[in-house]
């Protein structure tokens, strides 16, 4: 698997997956945030979460972890982006014909998709580092300019940047979890895009707005309450344990769709 997870590595250094994939997720991190803090207006800040919901006050811009509240709330955006990168991944081995290389020198299919879940993990946990230092880094500066204040942002400072760096980070990596499985299902480039843009702009919403009380237990929901730590509808616990049993489902079927499909010379 080592051989694996290096070979996927060296394709990830590549300046289209780092500018694609790190670069984007920190400007958008970066846009979400001063959007979201310039326009705090009235005590509550313009726009809801893409996935629904309240929108965010400007006592909880000013709370501990106020820094993260834009990122927390847009986290479908970038999660988006993970599940772009890592559908690109599978499906670019098919589409350039990589693919029946990789086989000829792993015989292991399981090993030699263990390698690219890693490569691709280790990718999505650099581009939301970046992306949280970004955010740590100009985010005072631009609550100054909004007038709101960060005198509550330096209790705890360490603690909560790592909890909202892991919360964040978990939550792109579900969101490329998805990619990998619709990626190996379509093996289309386009395709694989299209459904999880389409899935999270028009399905989720249809259902929460049809069925209010399942939406929740939708993927894009249950990833975002836990890139916010829980939401009023989940406890954080019960969204890890529902994210699992999604990513434990995506990850078995994709590996079962990889060993048993032909791939010819």
């Amino acid at each position: 698997m080592i051989r694996a997870i290096r070979c996927e590595l060296a394709r990830l250094r590549s300046p289209g997956y780092i500018l694609g994939g790190v670069g984007l997720m920190a400007v958008l991190g970066l846009m979400t945030t001063t959007i979201v803090f310039l326009t705090a207006k009235g005590g509550t800040v313009m726009g809801a979460p893409p996935s629904g919901g309240r929108a965010v006050s400007v006592q909880v811009l000013e709370a501990a972890n106020g820094m993260f509240a834009a990122l927390q709330r847009t986290s479908s955006m970038w999660g988006i982006v993970a599940l772009a990168i890592w559908a690109i991944a599978v499906t670019s081995d098919y589409s350039s014909g990589l693919i029946r290389l990789l086989v000829q020198a792993e015989p292991s299919r399981l090993r030699l998709l263990g390698g690219k879940v890693v490569a691709l993990a280790a990718f999505t946990c650099l581009a939301t580092l970046v992306t949280t230092a970004v955010v740590l880094v100009v985010s005072p500066g631009i609550a100054s300019m909004a007038g709101v204040s960060t005198a509550a942002w330096g209790n705890d400072l360490a603690r909560t940047v790592v909890e909202n760096y892991l919360q964040l980070t978990l939550s792109a990596l579900l969101w490329g979890v998805v990619g990998l499985f619709v990626g190996m299902l379509t093996r289309s480039t386009g395709v694989a895009i299209a459904v999880g843009i389409g899935y999270l702009l028009v399905f989720e919403m249809v259902v929460g707005i049809a069925l209010s009380g399942a939406s929740k237990w939708l993927p894009g929901s249950t990833f975002s309450a836990i890139a916010s730590g829980g939401s009023s509808d989940m406890a954080f616990g019960t969204a890890l344990l529902v994210a699992a049993a999604y990513a434990v489902a995506a990850l078995t079927v994709t590996a079962a769709v990889f060993r048993r499909r032909d791939i010819t010379a």
